[in-house]
């Protein structure tokens, strides 16, 4: 299983129009193969901050969506109403008997 952590930080006036972009895309990365989990998050104390925790179900799945029309339209739609640019991070994990 890979485990996704993305963190970013909007500009002040694009929080509205990044949340509108981040919901279309989050519905096209749920019907993408392999995607076990995939949620945004706005920080309780830093609104302009979102955080995302996604889940794919092997390796050739998440370079499927590393390669995919999804990750181009967040180079080009999302990443200009961010203040600068994201936290990604991904893991290589197994899941624990008795989860």
């Amino acid at each position: 299983m890979i485990v996704i952590y993305v963190a970013v930080t909007t500009k002040s006036d694009t929080a509205a129009e990044f949340e509108r972009v981040i919901s279309e895309i989050q519905r096209d990365v749920r019907t993408m193969a392999g995607c076990v989990k995939q949620e945004w998050y706005r920080d309780a104390e830093i609104p302009q901050r979102y955080l995302v925790y996604g889940e794919f179900d092997s390796q050739e799945n998440f370079d499927s969506y590393l390669s995919s029309n999804v990750v181009k339209r967040i180079g080009t739609d999302v990443m200009p109403l961010l203040e600068g640019p994201p936290e990604f991070r991904h893991y290589s994990a197994t899941l624990l008997e008795g989860n």
